[in-house]
Parts: C-alpha cells; sequence; structure tokens
C-alpha cells in the first residue's frame, strides 16, 4: 500500500485495502494507508470517508513510538 500512495495507483490501493481488511477487518494501518494514497491523490473527501469509516467500526490508530539509545 505504500508503494501504491508513493506511485499514484490510488485504484491498486483500494484493491489491496479490500482483500487486507478481509482477513483483518481491524487492521487500522490498511485504513491509514489508504487515506494517506487518497489524500497524496489530492482526494479530500475519500480521505474523510476512510476516517469516519475507522470512526464507525471503532478502529483505532495506534500512536508510534521511536526511542533512541544514549551511551552515558
Amino acid at each position: 500500500l505504500g508503494a501504491c500512495r508513493v506511485h499514484g495507483h490510488v485504484e491498486l490501493a483500494e484493491h489491496a485495502t479490500e482483500f487486507i481488511l478481509e482477513l483483518e477487518p481491524q487492521n487500522s494501518s490498511a485504513f491509514v494507508l489508504l487515506a494517506n494514497t487518497y489524500a497524496t491523490a489530492s482526494r479530500r473527501d475519500d480521505t474523510a470517508k476512510v476516517r469516519r469509516i475507522m470512526d464507525d467500526r471503532g478502529v483505532e490508530k495506534k500512536a508510534g513510538c521511536s526511542c533512541i539509545e544514549v551511551n552515558n
């Protein structure tokens, strides 16, 4: 899905998302990547629609986390 966003293949992203959600209906990553693909393609209404579907289904994006190691 990330490659679909980079290369502007919105239809392929939609198709791939359908398959992912059949296997894992609560997969927030699929929703977020599809929404990002729409946003990159300037399809703001579709982006909002995906976010609304996430809300309706109770799917929440987990916050990212990074850590660094500091040598003392």
